[in-house]
């Protein structure tokens, strides 16, 4: 009788020790937070986070700033550029080709308040880029303030900027984005006497570029937000049998196994009433590639999957 007992006992204690992990177990199976390994909170699924994490990069060209403001600075148009270019190339998500070099700006593109959408386009595709930016310097202002009177006087400087950009999608043509941003920046010294050295047109310069430097800064993301929502495209550049060459490669982003869809060019689009460009149409599909290989800095080499009649010019995109 009592071995019964021991024995009943004992397997209460077990079954209490047990009864925690068990109910922990059956509460993470019922709990809404218990998520399939091929589930995600935001509601894409492998293929689509996988995709948006592997984009190709984009070719992107900067046009010299347009210094519409009295402040003649020679070279702030030109600085503002570089200063979008060099937060760009930053972030590793763009490619700013050294061989796409064209003599214009962004003034020989504007007429009046508006854009010449349809020559930017046009030489956005001679230098064989994804994305055009182009910008304005619309406001330069500089200011001192502190003490008037004493030997050793504490003075602020103070320089801000406006600039605007315009992005535009080469392939589609079309702008994408336009943004506005205020830039400003400030130096504190003590001077002597009248401190001709902080009134300088050097001086003043130097810190209307540190304010310039700042509102460049603050369009890095956007423009990159920008390029991101755009379908990227490369070009065949040879076709030889099955053995078709991409313009794109490694450095772009591309992989071995990428599938590649081929499209004719499509067509400019023009308004018959007014003449102004609407944009290109979408080409026909012609087939699919595959990445066999890479050649070069940022070229590839693919086979053919589906399809033919593959051109040199035709228009290859992500399957």
């Amino acid at each position: 009788m009592r071995f019964i007992w021991l024995a009943v006992v004992l397997l209460v204690f077990v079954s209490c020790q047990r009864s925690p992990a068990f109910k922990r177990d059956q509460d993470y199976t019922r709990s809404s937070d218990a998520v399939s390994y091929y589930a995600n909170k935001s509601g894409k699924g492998p293929t689509q986070r996988i995709e948006s994490m592997g984009q190709p990069k984009k070719r992107i060209v900067i046009l010299n700033f347009w210094n519409d403001t009295p402040v003649k600075q020679n070279d702030l148009g030109a600085f503002a550029a570089d200063e979008l270019r060099r937060g760009l190339y930053a972030t590793q998500r763009v490619i700013l080709p050294t061989d796409a070099k064209t003599e214009l700006g962004t003034a020989d593109f504007i007429q009046g308040d508006s854009v010449k959408v349809a020559q930017l386009i046009r030489e956005g595709r001679r230098m064989g880029v994804a994305v055009l930016v182009i910008g304005r310097v619309t406001k330069v202002v500089f200011r001192q303030r502190g003490d008037e009177v004493g030997l050793l006087r504490q003075k602020q400087s103070l320089a801000g900027v406006d600039v605007e950009i315009k992005t535009f999608d080469v392939a589609a043509g079309r702008e994408i984005m336009a943004a506005a941003r205020s830039g400003e920046a400030a130096s504190n010294a003590i001077v002597a006497f009248e401190g001709a050295s902080i009134e300088s047109p050097e001086y003043r310069a130097e810190l209307t570029k540190l304010a310039v430097r700042n509102a460049m800064s603050s369009l890095v993301p956007e423009v990159i937000k920008s390029i991101e929502k755009m379908t990227w495209q490369g070009r065949i550049a040879k076709a030889n049998g099955t053995r078709v060459y991409v313009n794109a490669g490694r450095a772009s982003g591309l992989v071995g196994g990428d599938i590649l869809k081929v499209l004719t060019p499509g067509d400019d689009v023009y308004d018959p009433q007014t003449g102004a460009f609407l944009g290109r149409s979408q080409g026909q599909l012609k087939g699919t590639l595959e990445v066999v290989d890479f050649l070069g800095t940022d070229g590839a080499v693919t086979e053919v999957h589906t399809g033919g009649n593959f051109q040199e010019g035709d228009v290859v995109q992500l399957y």
